[in-house]
């Protein structure tokens, strides 16, 4: 513990050569296209070591850096019709794919889960300025809504030749031999199954390797962090969906799940179970609602599971504070347990805002102490180790 303790004040001494530039919780950039990441690090005042950035970019050369959770180019905004205009504020960029992979492979990432929002036609901006289901499905829609959103993704995979999809443990490096970005689907909110459980094996066949059980709406799977409890927690037809999952071989996502949900998702799970993106909250400024305490953090962990470090201007203003945020989760949870959940393209306030910045994270990582074994696990081997003990059925 004291030798994590120490990594951090490393850390806080190393930022304190030159103030992060942050304007709104993102980056100020010195030009649109920077040739490299030294340039990159200078723009940003993080004074990065040029050896450091050269061992990250030659770790994430061999390792698949993985993002557990993303929404490129709002691909999932395809096509939709009944929505609230409210939403359009808080997304992080307007959608173009191309960007979106050409950043990607700028930035060496290696997977990518694109997610699909099962509430998503029922979303609007709450009274509090938060968003939130504010309309009801009526039978059918989520069904229908979760079609058009898989039928947008598999027009990003035919669109897009960098892309390569993910089904089974061996697309990952074979994706990456190829040069490609590793997509996999995955869906944030298991509202269109609708209370059928036959469905579980039918976006299995779709090609869905992660659900996440739930969103910003109370659905029939469980209760959520950002509403009063309604369940209890994991209802019993939650209960046989991460049996099902566990069964084909999905990965269970606890992601917006109240810490009952989670903590029951985690008893039922006979796998290790996913908590996509979020990070721990700060009991001096406040337990924010999409946060978590470390009991819920550590009950992931338990199951052999992993987090997702969030970079959401929540509770952090700079890409410093995202990384002092990761090491935070490394010392309650273990290396073992972190990764990464960007929410790309649908973050609040990102600090972290785009895949070009992504081998600043490893880079920074190795300077506060880290070893190369360590953040090579935290950027994606612990995500290959849960997808392939997930998929072993």
């Amino acid at each position: 513990m004291m030798k994590q303790w120490t990594r951090r004040e490393t850390l806080g001494t190393f930022l304190a050569g030159g103030a992060l530039i942050a304007t709104g919780g993102s980056f100020a950039w010195a030009g649109e296209d920077l040739a490299t990441e030294e340039q990159l690090a200078y723009s940003m005042g993080l004074g990065v070591s040029p050896e450091n950035l050269r061992r990250a970019n030659a770790l994430l050369a061999r390792v698949p850096g993985t993002d557990l959770h993303c929404h490129p180019a709002h691909f999932f905004m395809n096509g939709i019709v009944n929505r609230d205009r409210a939403l359009t504020p808080a997304m992080a960029q307007p959608g173009d794919m191309k960007k979106s992979v050409d950043d990607m492979l700028a930035g060496r990432l290696g997977v990518a889960f694109f997610s699909v929002v099962g509430d998503m036609v029922t979303l609007g901006m709450k009274p509090n300025g938060s968003p939130g289901a504010v309309r009801s499905f009526a039978k059918g829609d989520a069904w229908a809504d979760y079609q058009r959103q898989l039928g947008a993704f598999r027009a990003a995979l035919d669109g897009s030749p960098q892309l390569a999809l993910i089904l089974k443990p061996e697309d990952v490096p074979a994706a990456q031999k190829a040069g490609k970005i590793g997509a996999l689907l995955t869906a944030e909110g298991g509202d269109f199954l609708e209370g059928d459980l036959s469905r579980v094996e039918s976006v299995y066949k779709d090609g869905l390797r992660s659900l996440q059980l739930v969103h910003y709406r109370v659905n029939e799977l469980g209760d959520i962090q950002t509403e009063a409890p309604v369940h209890n927690g994991l209802t019993p037809f939650g209960k046989a969906v991460v049996q099902d999952m566990n069964r084909l071989g999905i990965m269970v996502d606890v992601a917006h799940a109240s810490y009952e949900t989670a903590k029951a998702a985690c008893a039922v799970s006979t796998k290790p179970v996913i908590l996509s993106h979020s990070h721990l909250g700060k009991p001096e400024g406040g337990l924010t609602q999409r946060l978590l305490t470390n009991d819920h953090a550590r009950a992931i962990a338990e199951t052999g599971g992993i987090i997702g470090c969030w970079p959401a201007g929540v509770v952090q203003k700079t890409f410093a504070d995202f990384v002092t945020e990761t090491l935070r989760l490394v010392e309650v949870v273990g290396v073992e347990h972190v990764a990464l959940g960007t929410d790309m393209d649908g973050n609040y306030k990102p600090v972290f805002d785009n895949y070009r910045q992504l081998p600043l994270l490893p880079a920074m990582l190795l300077e506060s102490g880290l070893s190369e074994m360590e953040v090579e696990k935290i950027m994606g081997r612990n995500f290959e180790r849960v997808f392939a003990e997930v998929t072993k059925v």
